[in-house]
């Protein structure tokens, strides 16, 4: 949805979860939508998925930064969530349009810029609580250009063996870390490999499955992570 449609009612005592692992912005935008959304709470507040599931919370939508530094793959940490029940708005600064199609496909209700003014984070998260998508015109364009979506569908194994093959590691190393035989993580390779070459985009080579994995968010930017 555009940001120019009629705005909805404003929720009651809403309650924003959050999952970001960059403290200082996050304060910010909670103290100002106190001023917009009357009664909202931002909490919890984690810096991962898993420590966000074992608080157990009580919350209407989720605030999920895109690329966190634990190394998480976008499109899985929304599933996790989304599997809960919860919308999930994503909140980044990352541009790759690929990499947002991953996470829309896996159940994202919307995307917003951390550079938006609160007016439109307010906005936006009541909208996306209230059960309506939000897509900032902006993101709709670029969504709109991108190739009609050829992200492929990776499965979570296959993302996981992409990663790992990806960023360096042998097929031998690969396979003990997802714990299963060299055969069935060659596999998982093959597959992912195949579903790009559907796509449109061939990955025959490691470097090539590099540049996929990078372009779709399985692995990060070169230098785009922060240190802690």
């Amino acid at each position: 949805m555009l940001r120019d449609q009629p705005a909805l009612p404003l929720l009651a005592d809403l309650r924003i979860g959050a999952v970001d692992d960059h403290p200082i912005i996050l304060a910010g935008v909670s103290e100002g939508l106190r001023w917009h959304l009357p009664g909202a709470v931002v909490a919890p507040v984690t810096k991962t998925v898993g420590d966000f599931l074992a608080t157990e919370p009580a919350v209407d939508v989720i605030l999920l930064d895109i690329e966190l530094r634990d190394g998480s793959d976008p499109a899985d940490n929304v599933r996790r969530l989304t599997a809960r029940g919860w919308p999930i708005l994503l909140f980044t600064q990352d541009p790759r349009v690929r990499l947002v199609a991953r996470t829309f496909r896996a159940g994202a209700s919307g995307i917003l810029s951390k550079s938006e003014d609160l007016a439109t984070i307010a906005y936006a998260v009541n909208l996306v609580a209230s059960g309506v998508p939000y897509l900032s015109s902006e993101w709709a364009v670029a969504v709109a250009q991108d190739e009609a979506w050829t992200t492929p569908n990776l499965a979570p194994r296959e993302v996981e063996a992409v990663r790992l093959y990806a960023a360096g590691m042998k097929l031998t190393s690969v396979a003990r870390r997802l714990r299963v035989s060299e055969d069935t993580a060659r596999t998982y390779l093959l597959r992912a490999r195949t579903k790009y070459s559907q796509a449109g985009r061939p990955a025959n080579t490691k470097t090539d499955l590099y540049i996929r994995a990078v372009e779709d968010g399985i692995l990060p930017t070169p230098g785009s992570l922060p240190d802690d």
